[in-house]
């Protein structure tokens, strides 16, 4: 019995054929680094602005804070509403939502909320005090990862909101 042996012109193309896998799973390899680093991107994106939206509200209520209004709430709509709420469209709020449309750019969906009356009993804790209201601020902004919430009519969005306390510090 005796054993043939393949002469090296069946082995041709074998190196190739390593090369070419090797090539495919070094490509697949960056394809999905790529895919990590846009999803970073956009996970990072989504966080500074809903950074952006927290300092802004922040902002607003520190405004609020220092203009000194007293906002009682008993007797009727209180002195600081109509200029802060988003129904009235005060100065200080055309002011606040300008600054705010400009640090979201693109992603800027809507005119943010900003109530003392109706939203601010609903969403949030009552008033402590007669000297004081309470303020609701409702940021939105779209993402493409976001939800559709029904605020958002549809548009796949982000909210931010928040309650404060606007008052008066009383020496008795």
């Amino acid at each position: 019995m005796t054993s043939q042996l393949k002469s090296p012109s069946c082995q041709s193309g074998a190196y190739l054929l390593e090369a070419l896998i090797g090539i495919l799973i070094f490509a697949l390899g960056v394809l999905g680094i790529v895919g990590l680093q846009a999803a970073s991107l956009r996970t990072t994106t989504d966080s500074s602005l809903r950074a952006e939206a927290v300092f802004a509200a922040t902002q607003l209520v520190g405004q609020m804070w220092a203009d000194k209004y007293v906002c009682v709430v008993g007797g009727g709509t209180p002195p600081c509403a109509p200029q802060y709420t988003s129904s009235t469209l005060g100065p200080a709020y055309v002011a606040w939502a300008a600054e705010l449309k400009a640090a979201q750019g693109g992603a800027w969906f809507q005119d943010p909320v900003v109530d003392f009356a109706a939203i601010a009993t609903a969403k949030c804790n009552p008033n402590p005090d007669p000297f004081s209201a309470t303020a609701y601020i409702e940021i939105f902004w779209q993402s493409p990862d976001g939800v559709n919430n029904p605020d958002c009519n549809g548009v796949p969005c982000h909210i931010y909101s928040t309650c404060a306390v606007i008052g008066q510090n009383i020496n008795t």
